[in-house]
């Protein structure tokens, strides 16, 4: 069943853009550049200054953000918010709306993990 949908629990998310951690808050900052192409760059960058946008995440977000580098799928950074936020109510619905966000804004991009029976 080749078009199957991969369950979202077993994709790896990976972080696109550079970030930092609030000195303050411990929570990460997220940065994008307002624009990727040349046209941006050259003609409207210099009408609008700063080069990124900088995203604050709250806590939340954070570990999120912090667990998407290419090792954890989706289904580990659901267990360790679990283990984090124990007061958090529907962590597996709110963790699946920001990743859907974080894909959909670009931010994160999910691949699949190919099984050994796959490859050959």
């Amino acid at each position: 069943m080749e078009n199957e949908k991969p369950d979202l629990m077993e994709l790896i998310p990976v972080r696109l853009f550079e970030w930092e951690t609030d000195k303050e808050t411990n929570n990460v900052i997220v940065i994008r550049p307002k624009f990727t192409s040349k046209f941006g760059k050259k003609l409207l960058l210099p009408l609008f200054g700063r080069k990124y946008f900088r995203i604050k995440l709250d806590a939340l977000g954070s570990k999120v953000w912090q667990m998407a580098d290419g090792e954890h799928t989706v289904g580990d950074i659901l267990k360790a918010l679990q283990d984090e936020f124990t007061e958090e109510p529907d962590l597996a619905k709110r963790l699946t709306i920001f990743v859907h966000q974080l894909v959909r804004e670009k931010f994160i991009q999910l691949l699949q993990r190919v099984k050994e029976d796959e490859q050959s």
